[in-house]
């Protein structure tokens, strides 16, 4: 069964998309890795994880350091 991810961001490593998703609530099944070569992982969530968040409230607080 598949299941549709939405993209969140690039991290420098596994372990900080990790960290990023315990601060958020969301269980490791629920992720999706990406690897970037050397420049890291890009991680992905399963949509029926992020409930009512939208993309633009998990990318803005990446980007901000909010979360």
């Amino acid at each position: 069964m598949a299941y549709e991810h939405e993209e969140i961001g690039d991290f420098a490593s596994e372990r900080d998309a990790q960290d990023w998703a315990e601060r958020n609530n969301i269980a490791p099944q629920d992720l999706h890795f990406r690897a970037r070569g050397r420049r890291g992982v890009t991680l992905s969530v399963r949509r029926s994880a992020l409930g009512d968040s939208s993309r633009g409230d998990l990318s803005y607080g990446r980007r901000t350091g909010f979360f």
